[in-house]
């Protein structure tokens, strides 16, 4: 059966967009599985859900498997996974939704209809661009008491510390490209940071690292 990979900002558009499949597919909803997790996915998880894979639909000829991957996918849980998509039950459909197919392997792209939804978020708006930009002008304070309140701020919950470091990589980015003929040295300095939030970014969401340890790094590194 035909695997998908869900894309999107909005995480209740993928699932009515998984559940539009599934009735595409005349799946009744005893015969759909829906699996969530908290922390990103591992690789105890996918085994969990591939012995879910091969159990028979109770009502209709095809059961659906949708993974939720909202909170992550680690490498490890990804090349588990590979394994179930590439034999998967002829019974069975796989969908897994992910909020950007960015942190996805390539492996697991090309054994999957990629469906990517649009992005339907406000702009960051003028009034949140200058606080974040006053948050990156803060991070210069020489002070490690001041960056550690910082990680505490931000770091209360893994969606929370996602939240805000992607809000900080698009902020920068646009302040690079804005500045983008100014001070050649000023630039790759922010270039190196932007950098270094993208890392801490990627851990953040594919990794079981404790959010507030890997934001303390990040702004003590800075």
């Amino acid at each position: 059966m035909q695997s998908f990979l869900i894309s999107s900002k909005n995480r209740e558009e993928a699932l009515k967009k998984a559940g539009s499949l599934c009735l595409e597919n005349k799946i009744d909803k005893i015969d759909i599985d829906t699996t969530y997790f908290e922390k990103s996915v591992g690789i105890e998880d996918v085994r969990i859900i591939q012995k879910k894979i091969y159990l028979k639909p109770l009502k209709s000829k095809t059961k659906a498997i949708i993974l939720d991957a909202y909170s992550g996918l680690t490498i490890e849980a990804q090349n588990a996974l590979l394994k179930i998509l590439e034999e998967p039950p002829n019974n069975t459909i796989i969908i897994v939704l992910v909020e950007t197919d960015s942190q996805i392997l390539p492996t697991i792209l090309s054994r999957c209809k990629n469906i990517k939804l649009s992005d339907r978020r406000e702009k960051i708006g003028e009034l949140e661009e200058t606080q974040i930009i006053k948050v990156l002008s803060s991070l210069s304070s020489p002070e490690a008491g001041f960056r550690l309140k910082l990680a505490q701020d931000f770091g209360k919950s893994r969606e929370e510390a996602i939240v805000w470091l992607e809000k900080m990589i698009i902020v920068l980015r646009k302040n690079i490209i804005e500045e983008i003929n100014n001070d050649i040295n000023s630039k790759q300095n922010k270039v190196k940071i932007l950098q270094k939030i993208q890392d801490t970014y990627t851990i953040v969401k594919t990794t079981n690292v404790n959010q507030r340890f890997a934001l303390e790094d990040l702004f003590l590194s800075i």
